[in-house]
Formats: C-alpha cells, sequence, structure tokens
C-alpha cells in the first residue's frame, strides 16, 4: 500500500492512500490532534466526504476493530 503524506502548513498534516479494492481514503491529523476521516469520489478526485471526525480515544478503538484485536 502505497500512503501519500503531504503537509497541510496551519492545519497538520494529509494521509492518503488507496485500498486494494480500488477506495481512496483521506486522514487529516490536525495539529491540535483530531483526526479526519474522508472517503474520495471515484469520478472527482477533489471531492472529499467527511465519514467521521475523531478524537484519541476513538482513534484507539477504531484501529482495533479494524485490527482485529478483541
Amino acid at each position: 500500500m502505497n500512503i501519500r503524506e503531504c503537509p497541510l502548513p496551519g492545519i497538520g498534516v494529509k494521509y492518503q492512500f488507496d485500498t486494494k479494492s480500488g477506495n481512496k481514503l483521506v486522514i487529516i491529523v490536525h495539529e491540535d490532534g483530531r483526526r479526519e476521516l474522508f472517503s474520495v469520489d471515484p469520478n472527482d478526485n477533489e471531492e472529499l466526504t467527511l465519514i467521521a471526525e475523531l478524537e484519541d480515544d476513538e482513534c484507539v478503538t477504531l484501529s482495533g476493530l479494524i485490527g482485529g484485536w478483541s
């Protein structure tokens, strides 16, 4: 998986990656620690849809669920 990282001055860092199934996801990690998860429109790479805004504890829970922790 190729993860692209792009600094967003004054905001934080944007990470973008494509899944094997063809979905495109963006995560923005804000300087204050917030994280936003977006999906990218398959027909318009500039069009993002916010999926969730997550705090630290929510990120830990989500990563555990996705990673198969029980």
